[in-house]
């Protein structure tokens, strides 16, 4: 009887330490997966195109705290909500031609060369593109472009497509 009753107290007691190591509190159930899948699935997006022309930069600059400056064109990003803001995901891009997307910022080193007083003029400079969005009514995103001299390049300047993801 003795006997019995060990092996008896010994199964319990496996089945009790196996039950309670697999319960459901370590893993997702399969419900759970499966409406993690679908919240994912009933996410939002929307894509937003904005160009932006070669005469709507407009140079900045801070000559009291000695900086020459950047330029900076401003757009209107109405589907910019509080709750994109606060618990989505906005990403930018720069659309170079039809088949390229570069996410910001958009980094491109250039070489120049130019001929002035008789003096011939080379080296390179570096130009950064970023943006900064501002939640208002309407919110609006402001499009930066900055030369690693931080010189005017007024000539230089061109039309500029860009691509702002919003996601929540």
């Amino acid at each position: 009887m003795k006997s019995k009753l060990t092996i008896f107290s010994i199964t319990a007691i496996l089945f009790l330490f196996l039950g309670y190591s697999c319960s459901s509190d370590d893993y997702l159930s399969d419900r759970e997966i499966q409406q993690m899948i679908d919240n994912s699935l009933n996410g939002q997006w929307k894509v937003v195109f904005i160009t932006v022309k070669a005469s709507d930069w407009e140079w900045v600059s801070n000559p009291a705290k000695n900086y020459k400056g950047y330029y900076a064109a401003t757009a209107d990003l109405p589907e910019l909500t509080e709750n994109i803001f606060d618990e989505g995901l906005v990403a930018a891009y720069y659309l170079p031609d039809n088949f390229n997307k570069s996410s910001l910022p958009y980094v491109q080193t250039f070489d120049y060369e130019f001929e002035e007083g008789g003096i011939t003029y080379d080296g390179t400079y570096t130009e950064h593109i970023s943006c900064d969005y501002t939640l208002d009514n309407p919110s609006f995103v402001t499009f930066i472009i900055e030369a690693s001299d931080r010189e005017r390049f007024d000539e230089s300047l061109e039309d500029r497509d860009f691509q702002i993801v919003l996601i929540w």
